[in-house]
């Protein structure tokens, strides 16, 4: 029910820019929802939450409006900058399936803030298959296990060229070089 009520929102206040900025006023310019955590799915003042939508009007840092997708998991914030006539459930969505691939992948570590900073690479892996050329993805169960073998697939490649590398350049290391 939420997400309808979203979906609801979003077209609601996304209709025609040049009209509805000249009929608004400056401080209406911008809309934002946020979700709370708690059951019943109403947003209060002083609430944590822990996902919404907000959306920016152009400015000197946007040419163009911007649709944001934002979701707090841990203490960490993860965001997703849309156009504004993208799909924002379909944005959460990615945003979901990204943060449990990242939570799945680095769940050995400790914070999972260091990890992604000490492993970028690794998180670049999992964004090329969740989010294909920056393109959103229609995505059932079926695709994304099928994505989650892959991306398994490509970081155990990975890690298994990391290996032989390391290996070879410990030989290079520890033989004598004879000139």
């Amino acid at each position: 029910m939420r997400r309808i009520l979203q979906e609801h929102l979003f077209q609601k206040h996304s209709g025609d820019q040049t009209t509805s900025m000249k009929s608004k006023a400056p401080d209406d310019a911008d809309w934002l929802f946020r979700f709370a955590s708690d059951s019943k799915g109403t947003a209060q003042i002083g609430m944590d939450y822990t996902e919404g939508i907000l959306r920016l009007q152009a400015s000197s840092l946007f040419q163009y409006p911007k649709l944001v997708v934002w979701k707090q998991v841990e203490k960490v914030v993860y965001t997703l900058v849309c156009e504004p006539l993208d799909n924002p459930l379909l944005a959460s969505n990615f945003l979901t399936y990204f943060v449990h691939e990242l939570s799945d992948h680095f769940r050995k570590g400790g914070n999972i803030v260091d990890e992604v900073g000490a492993r970028p690479d690794e998180v670049l892996v999992i964004l090329n298959f969740l989010l294909p050329g920056g393109q959103l993805l229609f995505a059932n169960i079926h695709l994304c296990k099928h994505l989650k073998g892959q991306i398994a697939q490509m970081l155990a490649q990975k890690a298994e060229g990391e290996t032989e590398r390391l290996l070879e350049h410990r030989t290079l290391v520890e033989s004598p070089s004879t000139v």
